[in-house]
């Protein structure tokens, strides 16, 4: 184990009274880096217990440790004791009265940088894209999830390979296709299970 990973991780518990995700250790470390495009903003393991203090997380929300922002007013959540927690954005001033937006597994996060972390349903709130995108599953939903994204985007793609142990998310499920054709789907499945995202187009 390293050293100095741990000792990382015990002094942020002895500060915040919760082990940090391993997912947030990889950040903190260097292992999986935030994108500079993400726009998002993960506290430091000098900062996250100032931070959850400024904020009165602990009265608030005593489940939740708030790990970032997204530099509008909205911090990230993951529950506490949770050895793989999902990401809930929940704005900064509704913390305890608002149960927020479920963006990600911090893993699957972590996997791209947080580029993925911009739902598609955050999309209708700007212009639609206009150029090719790729659609992504940002973490791994239930069975009943994965049969209705591959029935509402026809996917041929077998359900064997969304649910194979080594199965990575986030996962491209389609790519260079055009935001119009499939946003009623985006908006259909994101509403149910908040677990897709979309991106430009990156070229292999």
């Amino acid at each position: 184990m390293d050293d100095g990973r741990e000792q990382i991780a015990r002094r942020v518990e002895a500060q915040v009274g919760v082990r940090p995700p391993e997912a947030l250790l990889d950040v903190w470390t260097g292992a999986r880096p935030v994108d500079a495009a993400a726009d998002v903003s993960l506290y430091g393991p000098d900062e996250i217990a100032e931070r959850n203090l400024t904020y009165e997380i602990s009265d608030y929300a005593p489940g939740l440790l708030l790990i970032g922002d997204d530099g509008g007013g909205a911090g990230l959540f993951v529950a506490r004791n949770d050895p793989a927690p999902e990401v809930v954005l929940i704005g900064l001033g509704a913390v305890g009265s608002d149960d927020g937006t479920r963006v990600g597994r911090l893993s699957g996060l972590a996997v791209d940088g947080f580029r993925s972390m911009k739902s598609a349903e955050d999309v209708g709130d700007e212009a639609a894209p206009t150029g090719p995108i790729d659609i992504l599953v940002t973490h791994r939903p239930g069975m009943k999830a994965l049969m209705e994204i591959r029935r509402l985007f026809h996917l041929s793609l077998p359900i064997s390979a969304l649910i194979a142990a080594d199965a990575h998310y986030p996962m491209v499920v389609l790519t260079d296709v055009y935001y119009g054709k499939y946003a009623e789907a985006l908006g259909q499945l994101n509403l149910r299970y908040q677990c897709l995202a979309v991106r430009p187009h990156v070229t292999a």
